[in-house]
């Protein structure tokens, strides 16, 4: 911990030349700064392994997400994972409007959350539409929604009760850790209102256009997606998939089984089911 009080450029030299690939060098130069900034600023940051911050840091050249806190497009989180702390790079909610505008798909999106008193109301069919008529009487959320203007004028929305942005609130492992008191503080908690709109904003990338940019921000979605594990169903499903693959009869299954029945986050369970998918006995 003591070393990393002193995180300093030097820590990220093994991942500079890969970043530099991707960013201009004075891009590079002003992210480290930020980054820098960030880690020694923060405890539980400094808990994180340096190989996890090293991560966090190089995926700001992958996803072109600043950490410049004027910004708020990104910022490096910890998270407590499997009984330790790992360095994530988050992205903020303006950091999705950003990746989402940039795919031309859409004109504008944006997001608010609606307060206990306010006047609201939503409107779907011929006329797609949402009235919000904001009182600022409560701090306290009741509904959270997105709407995504298309270049044709057109509106998608999308609308979530907060009790449903708390399920999904509860799956989130750095959530549950925090609410087990296994960590003082989690952005949850600190930053609830975005995190809210976040959420809402996520489930709409679903249902936009589709353009050769998208792919960028499909990554940065399932990047944000690893603090949530995979469903019940998934599980299930990976070890059906398992017992008609080639891995049911040896070590090699014991070891998948034991490691599915663990707990897989969203990206383990897509890269398991791809590899079970196509080594089955009988192709599917």
């Amino acid at each position: 911990m003591a070393d990393l009080a002193k995180f300093t450029q030097s820590d990220l030299d093994s991942v500079k030349d890969r970043m530099i690939k991707l960013i201009p060098e004075e891009t590079y130069i002003k992210e480290v700064s930020f980054a820098i900034q960030a880690i020694n600023q923060s405890e539980y940051l400094q808990k994180c392994s340096k190989e996890s911050l090293q991560k966090a840091v190089y995926n700001t050249a992958t996803t072109g997400l600043s950490l410049n806190p004027v910004l708020k497009f990104a910022s490096i989180v910890p998270r407590y994972i499997n009984g330790g702390y790992q360095a994530v790079l988050e992205p903020q909610y303006q950091g999705l409007v950003k990746l989402i505008t940039d795919t031309g798909s859409v004109k504008t999106v944006y997001a608010h959350n609606v307060m206990k008193g306010d006047e609201f109301e939503v409107s779907y069919g011929t006329s797609t539409d949402i009235t919000h008529k904001p009182k600022f009487a409560s701090k306290e959320i009741e509904y959270t929604y997105a709407v995504a203007i298309l270049h044709d004028g057109t509106k998608q929305i999308e609308v979530m009760n907060f009790a449903d942005v708390c399920a999904i609130r509860g799956m989130s492992e750095s959530y549950k850790a925090y609410e087990a008191k296994k960590i003082k503080q989690c952005i949850w908690v600190t930053h609830e209102g975005e995190m809210a709109k976040k959420t809402v904003i996520k489930r709409l990338v679903k249902y936009l256009p589709k353009t050769d940019r998208y792919e960028k921000l499909a990554e940065v979605v399932e990047m944000d997606n690893q603090d949530y594990p995979a469903s019940d169903n998934q599980q299930q499903y990976l070890l059906n998939l398992l017992r008609t693959s080639i891995y049911g009869k040896d070590d090699s299954g014991e070891f998948l089984e034991k490691k599915i029945l663990g707990g897989l986050s969203k990206l383990e369970f897509e890269n398991i089911k791809k590899d079970l998918e196509e080594n089955q006995i009988e192709p599917i």
